[in-house]
């Protein structure tokens, strides 16, 4: 059986070569707040790396205010960005004195920092939390993600409100792992590949999409170009020898107008086309 877990250094050591072998996901914890730094998170995100596991960072926000919520969210994307997780999370359980109103507000300022830094946000808020502290009017998270134990290592009732990750006990026994770990299960429409950046469908930074806009353009133009070197060959090889100077007399003196390169010379000639070109004629020579 495979797991989705997260961990911080209350794990201690893990043998991730054993790991490996029962875990889809790792969500690792990188800090609480600013001042504890977790003492694991390198180690354990080094590991996934070797052991290619999937893996995303959380912190476990402190803030009382939106002043303290950009710090720290600043300080939580600059601490992991180098690693390239797969997302960020933002796990608010507790209020620390601040009022809901400060609460929503801090929380909003760390979701949209990190959106503007164009990466998969998740927001982590306690079953018990996330309508008493209006968790529930926060936006422009990617995804959702509440605990609700069993008191078994077993899933038992789901949480009340609509999310996409499950977090279902703190007494799962994984292998590699010493002692009890968090367990979570997809709870919504979500896949695995969804959090794994496996879907077929590859999402891209709206910088690479910028610049991938920017080639496609370049393309269309040279081969526009192309087609138009093309459409020229073309018609001054359909042209047989017999009326090549005629032809080229004919566009020269503009009884038929254009360059002759976009033109096929051996199309039908309409009675009105032909009614235009004595016309041209005859303005021109007789007139």
């Amino acid at each position: 059986m495979s797991y989705i877990i997260d961990i911080s250094h209350h794990q201690g050591d893990i043998d991730w070569s054993e790991a490996v072998k029962d875990v889809d996901l790792a969500i690792i914890r990188t800090q609480y707040g600013t001042s504890t730094i977790d003492r694991k998170y390198v180690q354990n995100i080094e590991a996934c790396m070797k052991y290619k596991v999937p893996f995303g960072v959380y912190i476990y926000v402190t803030f009382k205010n939106g002043t303290e919520a950009l710090e720290q969210a600043k300080d939580f994307y600059n601490r992991a960005k180098n690693y390239n997780p797969l997302f960020y999370v933002v796990d608010i359980e507790e209020s620390f004195g601040a009022s809901v109103q400060n609460i929503v507000q801090g929380t909003q300022v760390f979701i949209d920092y990190l959106k503007s830094k164009a990466v998969k946000v998740g927001l982590y808020t306690g079953h018990h939390f996330y309508k008493p502290y209006l968790m529930d009017t926060v936006k422009n998270y990617d995804f959702l993600w509440i605990p609700r134990y069993s008191g078994s290592s077993s899933p038992g009732l789901k949480p009340n409100f609509a999310c996409d990750l499950w977090q279902y006990t703190d007494k799962g026994i994984v292998a590699g792992i010493k002692g009890t770990v968090d367990l979570n299960q997809l709870n919504g429409s979500k896949s695995l590949s969804w959090f794994t950046n496996t879907d077929k469908k590859k999402e891209i930074s709206l910088s690479q999409y910028e610049e991938l806009k920017k080639e496609n353009k370049q393309l269309k133009q040279e081969l526009t170009e192309m087609k138009e070197l093309l459409v020229g060959i073309k018609s001054n090889a359909m042209v047989s020898p017999a009326h090549k100077e005629d032809w080229e007399w004919a566009i020269e003196e503009e009884v038929i107008r254009g360059d002759g390169k976009c033109m096929n010379p051996t199309d039908t000639l309409t009675r009105q086309q032909m009614a235009t070109m004595l016309k041209r004629f005859y303005d021109k020579f007789i007139k």
